[in-house]
């Protein structure tokens, strides 16, 4: 539907270190000039300027776009969201003329960062994590730091800290004592079923249940082997022999044993975890193109502007929606991610990070949002 861009010949070829350096303090001085020019017209309002991705990542190309999110303060004033698109509109022009690879996505007012804030979004806690503020009045860093603590609850996070932790304790009591390696082995086990289960949306279990919810969620729906089960059943009791005194001592060859069935243990979660994630991240990429799609068609054909060819969509879009300034030009190049996604899934969805869906499904509900707004208020013309 939407035409791939073709790769240039050596586009792929690794950049070094000095390259990557020189690329970075480009893009960064070409993002603070923008701040300059956003501040120019919004400093009373813009409370933070978030920039976020790939280049504080580390994994960025010369050709890799920089994540720019400017946070509105609406405790000052009520903003309306004819107003915020505006804002939009203008931020997306002012990083568009001094960079292309500068991506603005629309902004936030604090009232939606709080509710961020409140559900754990994803996206909330990717700025937090791997972004940084270009501009900030006191906000960014206590909010990094309050994350950095744990102290805002984060389902994904979560698990992905839990998940992360378990080989560590492997490694670990390759080289402790008796009750180290009990203990180490044990929490690996059970750190990974717990994570597995917060995957599946169940309620995280205290250890004493969490052998009866792996046999209930995973065993039984055939996610995992019940040899594992036995291990894991094993390992509680061994823990309470050694907690006990019933096991005072432990041979070279006992230790040897305990590591390769917690290790073999911690691999069938981290399998059952991924093979979750890639059944998640089919869904969600498909239901964001689903979403994005049949909005984007319905209000061109309430336009009577839908084209009868569907490779001619995207022209639609930009003639019809963004050109006549119903939609704000970044709602293309969502689109585009939404339909590159899609055909990457479906080769090789291994390559998608499951942080990248959760980030596109987000702009994909503002931008369904909008178009809602659209079809309205084109149905309100209509009646009169």
């Amino acid at each position: 539907m939407v035409a791939k861009r073709k790769e240039k010949k050596g586009s792929k070829k690794e950049l070094s270190e000095k390259q990557k350096e020189k690329i970075k303090k480009e893009i960064f001085k070409k993002a603070d000039l923008f701040k300059k020019e956003c501040l120019k017209k919004y400093k009373g309002l813009i409370k933070t300027i978030f920039i976020f991705g790939s280049y504080l990542r580390k994994d960025f190309t010369k050709e890799s776009d920089l994540d720019i999110l400017v946070l509105l303060d609406d405790t000052k004033m009520r903003i309306t969201e004819e107003f915020k698109d505006s804002v939009a509109d203008y931020l997306y022009k002012v990083a568009k003329d001094i960079d292309k690879r500068l991506h603005v996505q629309p902004p936030w007012t604090i009232t939606e960062f709080w509710d961020m804030v409140r559900i754990s979004h994803p996206l909330l806690l990717t700025i937090l994590r791997d972004g940084w503020a270009l501009y900030d009045q006191g906000f960014f860093i206590p909010m990094k730091k309050l994350l950095e603590r744990g102290k805002i609850p984060a389902s994904l996070e979560a698990v992905e800290l839990l998940m992360a932790s378990a080989p560590k304790k492997i490694e670990r009591a390759k080289t402790v004592k008796l009750y180290q390696v009990t203990e180490d082995c044990y929490y690996a086990m059970l750190n990974s079923s717990q994570a597995v289960l917060m995957y599946l949306g169940k309620p995280v279990p205290d250890p004493k249940n969490t052998p009866k919810a792996v046999k209930e969620y995973l065993v039984d729906s055939k996610l995992l082997n019940k040899k594992y089960f036995n291990i894991l059943e094993d390992i509680i009791k061994f823990r309470k022999d050694v907690e006990h005194k019933k096991i005072k001592k432990i041979s070279g060859a006992e230790v040897d044993e305990w590591l390769k069935k917690s290790e073999n243990y911690v691999k069938q979660m981290q399998k059952i975890y991924v093979k979750l994630q890639n059944q998640k991240k089919k869904i969600l990429i498909d239901k964001n193109y689903e979403v994005l799609l049949k909005s984007t068609i319905f209000a061109l054909k309430k336009m009577n502007k839908l084209p009868p060819d569907p490779k001619n969509l995207p022209k639609a879009i930009k003639k019809e929606l963004i050109e006549k300034n119903y939609l704000p030009k970044s709602y293309l190049e969502t689109f585009d991610k939404v339909v590159g996604m899609k055909k990457l899934a479906e080769k090789d969805i291994d390559k998608i990070p499951e942080r990248d869906v959760e980030l596109t499904r987000s702009y994909v509900k503002k931008f369904v949002d909008i178009l809602d707004r659209v079809i309205r208020d084109f149905e309100s013309k209509e009646k009169k």
